[in-house]
């Protein structure tokens, strides 16, 4: 098949340079807006992923400290001072120290000692810091195992509801009834975060189940 010049012209034809520019301009600019929608939902996801990450710290610990107090007994220490100290108590010097004695000590290795534990939990440099002890009536060597559970809290705060169903900031309470009441009927905790604001958690304590 033998072309004439004009058919020859229109099957050769290509871009101007100008059509280039402009296709160019037009890709690069879909390229810009693909990339700006890709980044926003990488973000997006990662953002996500740090909420849930930190969602599910929160709610580990809730269920530890839950776990901890509802498993309270009523029975007294001594500590590496020799002194007794109530089953639970909360310690308003120096650092506030939430600590009480509970059962359910796990003990795989089947070692020959008691399946009551002494636990604690205090706030040290915006850290939420869990403690236990290997016995519980301690020596003056005896040192306290510290685990940290929740990062960035700004403050805790514990209330306890007595046998009169009021809540006091104190416990044990004072005067002789704290003798009689070495437990509460249940603990309330508040914890204040930096990302999460106020955690308010109510725990009923297996007694009173």
């Amino acid at each position: 098949m033998i072309l004439t010049t004009s058919q020859y012209k229109k099957l050769s034809h290509g871009f101007t340079l100008l059509e280039l520019l402009v296709a160019l301009s037009i890709f690069s600019v879909l390229s810009v807006m693909a990339y700006g929608g890709l980044q926003t939902v990488i973000s997006s996801k990662k953002s996500a992923q740090i909420s849930a990450e930190r969602i599910a710290e929160i709610q580990l610990v809730n269920m530890r400290v839950s776990d901890d107090l509802r498993q309270a007994v009523a029975r007294k220490i001594r500590d590496e001072y020799g002194d007794f100290s109530p089953a639970m108590q909360l310690s308003q010097s120096g650092d506030e120290i939430m600590a009480w004695t509970r059962l359910g000590y796990r003990n795989p290795a089947r070692l020959q000692r008691s399946n009551v534990q002494r636990v604690a939990y205090k706030l040290e440099q915006q850290k939420l810091i869990r403690m236990t002890w290997p016995v519980l009536d301690r020596a003056q060597d005896t040192l306290a195992m510290e685990t940290e559970v929740l990062s960035n809290v700004e403050s805790i705060e514990w209330r306890f509801l007595n046998d009169k169903k009021e809540w006091v900031s104190a416990w044990p309470e004072e005067g002789d009834k704290a003798h009689y009441n070495p437990l509460p009927r249940a603990v309330e905790l508040v914890l204040e975060l930096e990302d999460w604001g106020k955690i308010r958690r109510l725990i009923l304590l297996a007694s009173e189940i």
